[in-house]
């Protein structure tokens, strides 16, 4: 099985996972639907489609690359083993935290991320929710990041598959009971401490930026606990309407 293929399989699977378990477990009163995850579906695939023009082997021949050029951080320290792996994931994962934030700080990067934003319904198909040219930009982003780091391509393959579940887990709409929700995201976030990421409200939405572990947040003053009030209001004010769900309006969005 390739790269692509496996990480397709995964993805599928955690679909149809966290599908079930918002129908059995539901946060909140609502459903995903089979239009909801056409459009954000087709939204995903224009922006795999375009990655994959732009860096046919993805990520993963970057780092390839650059371990053939003995290039990047690791490299030049001679670091190696376990613990090279351990520092090479917290560092991505960190770049990743800081490449979330940039977007909301970062006008024209905002024009791409609020299509993200602009869902008024989150489920596990608001994971697929990416205008095409952030998803471009993202991998330009990371793929210089893997450059630096000089990644092995074991490491950046296994991240991408633990970045792109942690993303359809923190935006499912599941009940985790209180109790466990509390343990886990002291690790890591949850579906709680994503959801008021998704506030329309701009102090609640400039928070959570973490999408596998929680620390960064904790470390630089942007981590917000859940209210115990349970739900909340979701999206943007600007983009809440029927006519704004549609693939052609997300695909606009930026440019409006």
């Amino acid at each position: 099985m390739t790269d692509a293929m496996l990480r397709l399989a995964l993805t599928l699977g955690l679909l149809a996972l966290f599908a079930i378990l918002e129908w059995m477990v539901p946060a909140r009163d609502s459903r995903l639907s089979v239009p909801r995850l056409a459009r954000h579906g087709v939204l995903a695939l224009i922006g795999s489609g375009l990655s994959r023009l732009a860096l046919a082997g993805g990520l993963a021949s970057v780092a390839t690359f650059s371990q053939d050029l003995d290039f990047g951080l690791l490299n030049w320290f001679g670091l190696q083993g376990f613990w090279a792996v351990v520092l090479c994931f917290v560092l991505l994962d960190f770049s990743v935290w800081f490449q979330h934030l940039l977007t909301h700080k970062i006008p024209i990067l905002w024009r791409l991320h609020r299509v993200h934003h602009g869902d008024v319904v989150m489920d596990v198909t608001t994971a697929l929710r990416f205008h095409p040219l952030e998803i471009l930009g993202s991998l330009f982003y990371k793929a210089a990041i893997v450059c630096l780091l000089g990644a092995p391509p074991e490491v950046v393959f296994a991240f991408e598959l633990v970045l792109g579940a942690s993303a359809l887990f923190t935006h499912a709409n599941i009940a985790i009971p209180p109790a466990i929700d509390r343990v886990l995201r002291l690790v890591i976030v949850t579906p709680a401490v994503h959801l008021i990421h998704h506030s329309p409200n701009p102090s609640e939405t400039d928070s959570n930026y973490g999408f596998n572990f929680s620390i960064w947040d904790r470390i630089f003053g942007t981590y917000r606990a859940p209210s115990p009030k349970g739900a909340q209001a979701i999206g943007l004010g600007d983009w809440r309407g029927p006519q704004d769900e549609t693939l052609k309006a997300m695909v606009i969005n930026p440019f409006v």
